[in-house]
């Protein structure tokens, strides 16, 4: 896994983050609201648990990406072109799994606040 993919992969990680805190920042509003709208600030609170944990899952899976790639890459350092593909080829594999595993939990959490409007 290149340094790029590595970097792309906490990006990822970094930005569901900081969709989690944006989402904690309006429960926190919506609380502040709570006698107008108890029930919608439960709601955000749900939807900012589901964001966090959704970040937490994309960052411990591009970790892990990172590690398996890692691994493969110093056992095959020496075995030649082809081999450093083929592991080039895996750790994209794991990288795209985490990445889409990421983008199902954010399309859910919307999904699930856009059913509450």
């Amino acid at each position: 896994m290149t340094t790029a993919e590595l970097l792309e992969a906490w990006r990822e990680a970094t930005r569901a983050a900081e969709l989690a805190a944006r989402l904690a920042r309006q429960a926190e509003e919506a609380a502040d609201h709570a006698d107008d709208d108890a029930m919608g600030s439960e709601e955000i609170a749900k939807l900012a648990e589901s964001a966090a944990e959704a970040a937490e899952v994309a960052a411990v899976k591009a970790r892990a990406a990172a590690d398996r790639a890692s691994t493969l890459a110093t056992s095959k350092r020496d075995a030649g072109v082809g081999d450093a593909r083929q592991t080039e080829d895996a750790a994209r594999v794991f990288e795209t799994d985490a990445r889409d595993e990421y983008h199902d939990a954010e399309a859910e959490a919307r999904r699930r606040h856009s059913t509450t409007e």
